[in-house]
């Protein structure tokens, strides 16, 4: 169960990349029953297999949030950063207002 697991987690870390969070209700779905249906297929106790269906409904979850911190972290350490100075930004202001107020004289 731990490999299903570990690869769920990963997809979910992928999805995060490219879809919404509204992926995750199918895809955590699929994994549940698929994982329920195998594991009651291999005799496995029924406690045992909602177990492992949770846990595999879970890991997609867990691996998408991972994936939004990821590429949250990624996007912030190679956006360009702006460094204004409050001097130049408050110029610019004065500059703006200065010349609304030359038009309406």
């Amino acid at each position: 169960m731990t490999p299903v697991a570990i690869l769920l987690f990963l997809t979910g870390a992928v999805l995060a990349w490219r879809f919404r969070v509204w992926i995750l209700v199918p895809f955590c779905l699929i994994a549940i029953v698929a994982t329920l249906s195998i594991q009651l297929a291999q005799d496995q106790g029924f406690a045992t297999a909602v177990g492992s269906a949770l846990l595999a409904g879970c890991a997609p979850q867990f691996g998408y949030a991972f994936g939004l911190l990821a590429r949250g972290t990624l996007m912030a350490r190679y956006s360009p950063r702006q460094t204004v100075s409050r001097k130049a930004s408050v110029a610019a202001l004065y500059r703006q207002t200065s010349a609304h107020d030359d038009r309406h004289i």
